[in-house]
């Protein structure tokens, strides 16, 4: 059995340590952030009307890939994610509408992050850990905490994070990996996020616009499992969100609210916010779907290897460890 420490405990790094746990391996995932989520993140907000979850970053996912179908099956029955059946569209520049044809979108039922949730069932993953070093040799390595603590020996060491976080913690260690992390590209996204007191008027439940401040709007209640009252996401465009990059949330939600009212009619909200992900969408990726330094015992994965989709990140946290266990005798 080898010990194994995952930085990221995202669906990469979920996929990457049910496998390894699958194969006997002892596994531990560390995360900064508070809970389950990364960019699949459910804001919960309270309002006067009861409380809201909207999800503010990935807004769906499809399925493709055998590895992420099974996975599905089994969140589906567990209730942890349903296929969205809103009504979807895209909106060109004269105003014209038409559905968003493509594979079927599946959500997580009662917010996106209930899928990463689901995906960490049964293994040991830890929030609110984050690592600032990978350190000591190979075969014993050890992790440097935010808080001054340190973590092992672990004989691997996998990382699954964006890949602006993956070349500061492997580049002492294996430089190629990091060039290729530093080379990704990546847009930015500020993210609105809106409760209303009444209906909004729209002809769509979520829309992915061509042109303008806006690149998609969603009505969260039509998705499974969200209740309360009328909330929507408004995500701004690549370039009209790296164009304001550094503007306040305020200015920034005020702003993609009034371009939402060129699509749709609504009263004032009773709740606005804006949330900005610097590094939103892969927009360059590596190219292959991991890396892995066997001699090491070092790895990473993520999305950023391959686009922009969740089901790359599964699929790169799947191959990642389909190589660890090639290399490693029980």
């Amino acid at each position: 059995m080898t010990t194994i420490a995952i930085i990221g405990a995202g669906l990469a790094g979920a996929a990457a340590g049910r496998s390894l746990q699958e194969a006997g391996h002892q596994v531990t995932l560390f995360d900064k952030g508070r809970g389950p989520g990364g960019r699949m993140s459910t804001r919960r907000m309270e309002t006067a009307l009861g409380t809201v979850r909207l999800d503010h970053g990935a807004q769906f996912f499809t399925v493709r890939g055998e590895g992420l179908t099974k996975a599905v099956v089994g969140w589906t029955a567990a209730g942890a994610c349903a296929p969205w059946q809103g009504k979807l569209v895209k909106i060109a520049a004269d105003g014209t509408r038409e559905p968003l044809g493509g594979d079927d979108r599946y959500v997580g039922v009662g917010g996106m992050n209930q899928v990463v949730k689901a995906a960490l069932e049964g293994l040991d993953a830890r929030f609110g850990r984050q690592v600032l070093a990978i350190e000591g040799a190979p075969g014993a390595w050890s992790l440097r905490f935010a808080e001054g603590e340190r973590e092992g020996p672990f004989e691997v060491v996998l990382v699954a994070v964006p890949a602006e976080q993956t070349g500061p913690l492997v580049s002492d260690w294996v430089p190629h990996m990091a060039r290729e992390a530093e080379a990704v590209r990546s847009a930015p996204c500020w993210a609105a996020m809106a409760v209303f007191d009444a209906p909004v008027e729209a002809d769509f439940d979520a829309a992915r616009l061509q042109t303008g401040p806006l690149s998609w709007v969603s009505r969260e209640t039509s998705k499974p499992g969200r209740g309360g009252p009328e909330a929507w996401v408004l995500h701004g465009s690549p370039a009209w969100s790296k164009t304001h990059l550094e503007e306040t949330a305020d200015e920034v939600a005020q702003a993609l609210l009034s371009a939402f009212a060129d699509h749709a009619t609504f009263t004032p909200p009773i709740s606005l916010t804006a949330h900005r992900w610097r590094y939103a969408q892969i927009e360059q990726p590596a190219g292959t779907p991991f890396g892995w330094a066997e001699s090491l015992g070092l790895g990473v994965c993520g999305d950023w290897r391959l686009g922009p989709r969740i089901e790359y990140a599964f699929a790169s946290g799947k191959a990642l460890a389909a190589a660890v266990i090639e290399s490693r005798t029980l």
